[in-house]
C-alpha cells in the first residue's frame, strides 16, 4: 500500500477522524470503554491469567495513587479475582524512563495487590524495562484484539463490532505509516517526510524520547546532570541540564538541527533589567575565558542580550557552529555531550567563581 492509498484509507475512518484532536488520551478512552463493556476478552488483551466471570470488573482511567512522598497517575487499570490487578500505562507519542516505570509499580505493589504492568506503545522499545513490566506495542495489541473479536465473537450491540474492527484497522495503518527503526540515526526529519501529515508530530516526539533515552542511559553515571524532553514548534527538544543551585542551571540543548549551549541565572539585583545585564556579563565571560558558548554563532539579528540569544523569563543561549545533521548517529551525539559534560566538571570551580564575582 502506497502512501496516497493509506491516507485515502486512515480518512475515511471515523475512528481515525476522531482521535486526531486528542490522539494519546483518546486511545486510552477507547480501551477503558473495551475494557468496561468486554473486561472478560480486555484483560485477555494483556494477560494469560484465568478470570473469575462471576464477578463484574470495573476499568478506570487516570486513577491517582500516593504512597510516602510519591504521586502517580496510572493512563489504565483493573481489579479482577479479587487480589489481582492489570496496570497499562500508555505512550502512543514517547517512552517512559526506566525510573518513571519503577516509581508506578513501587506505589502500586504497596497496595497488596498480584499485578501485572503493561508498557503499552506505538513507540519501538528504547530501554530496558524493569523486571516487572511487560513491553507490548499497538501492533501486538491488534494481532490479540483479531484473535478475541473474531467473526464467530457475539458482540453486545452490531454498533461495538463496527467500531472494533474499525479500530483495529486504523491501528494497522498506523504502524505501516511509520518508517521501520532507523539503527539509532538522527535522520527523524528527513523520514518524518515519508509520513502522513496528521502523524508526523507523533513520529518527531517518540523518536525525540527514543533519542533522550539513549542520552539518558549512556550518561547516567553523571548524576548531576539531567535529561529533560520536550516538544516545541513540531521540533522535539532534548535539554542535558546541570543545576549549579538553585539560582544558576547550565544547559546542553538539542532542538532540530541545533546544537546549543544555555545558561540560566536568577540571582542579582531585583530589577529584571538588571538581572539581564549581570546574565549577559556572567555569559560573556565564560565565553571569553572558554569555558561555556565556545565556537558558537553569534545570533542572526540584533537582540536584548546583545550577542546571545534569549528565551523569557530567564534563559540566555547561543547556537554551535557545528549542528546535528540527519546522518548523525545517537552514539556521536551522545559522546560529544559526554565531552562538553567532561569539560564542564574539569573547569566547574572557574564557571563557578565567574558567577559568583557578579553575585552581590
Amino acid at each position: 500500500m502506497n502512501k496516497n492509498e493509506l491516507i485515502k484509507d486512515l480518512k475515511l475512518s471515523p475512528i481515525y477522524n476522531i482521535s486526531q484532536d486528542s490522539l494519546e488520551n483518546f486511545h486510552t478512552s477507547f480501551l477503558c470503554w473495551l475494557g468496561n463493556t468486554y473486561p472478560e476478552k480486555f484483560i485477555k488483551l494483556f494477560t494469560n491469567r484465568t478470570i473469575d466471570k462471576t464477578k463484574e470488573y470495573n476499568c478506570k482511567k487516570q486513577q491517582s495513587h500516593t504512597y510516602e512522598d510519591k504521586y502517580i497517575i496510572t493512563d489504565l487499570e483493573i481489579e479482577f479475582n479479587d487480589n489481582e490487578m492489570l496496570v497499562i500505562e500508555n505512550k502512543l507519542k514517547s517512552f517512559p524512563t526506566k525510573e518513571q516505570l519503577n516509581k508506578y509499580s513501587n506505589v502500586i505493589n504497596k497496595k497488596n495487590k498480584v499485578a501485572s504492568f503493561i508498557l503499552l506503545s506505538l513507540a519501538p522499545k528504547t530501554i530496558n524495562l524493569p523486571k516487572e513490566w511487560e513491553y507490548k506495542n499497538y501492533d501486538d495489541l491488534v494481532s490479540k484484539m483479531k484473535e478475541i473479536f473474531n467473526k464467530n465473537f457475539k458482540y453486545i450491540d452490531i454498533y461495538h463490532e463496527h467500531l472494533i474492527q474499525d479500530y483495529i484497522n486504523v491501528i494497522n495503518l498506523l504502524s505501516k505509516s511509520f518508517p521501520e527503526k532507523n539503527n539509532e540515526i538522527y535522520d527523524l526529519y528527513e523520514q518524518k517526510k515519508q509520513i502522513i501529515d496528521d502523524l508526523q508530530d507523533i513520529y518527531i516526539k517518540y523518536r525525540t524520547s527514543e533519542l533522550a533515552n539513549y542520552i539518558n542511559e549512556n550518561i547516567k553515571e553523571k548524576d548531576n546532570w539531567k535529561i529533560k524532553e520536550g516538544f516545541s514548534r513540531k521540533q522535539g527538544i532534548i535539554d542535558v541540564i546541570r543545576k549549579i543551585d538553585e539560582n544558576n542551571r547550565f544547559h546542553i540543548q538539542i532542538q532540530g538541527e541545533q546544537y546549543s549551549y544555555g545558561f540560566v541565572y536568577l540571582e542579582g539585583k531585583s530589577n529584571p533589567d538588571d538581572i539581564w545585564k549581570e546574565r549577559i556579563k556572567i555569559a560573556n565571560k565564560l565565553k571569553d575565558q572558554g569555558y561555556w558558548f565556545v565556537d558558537t554563532k553569534n545570533p542572526k539579528r540584533k537582540t536584548k542580550c546583545e550577542n546571545f540569544c534569549s528565551f523569557k523569563p530567564d534563559f540566555i543561549y547561543r547556537q554551535s557552529n557545528k549542528g546535528i545533521d540527519e546522518k548523525t548517529t545517537y552514539k556521536e551525539i551522545t559522546n560529544r555531550i559526554k565531552k562538553d559534560i567532561e569539560k564542564f566538571e574539569t573547569n566547574l570551580i572557574e564557571i563557578q567563581n565567574c558567577i559568583f564575582e557578579f553575585v552581590k
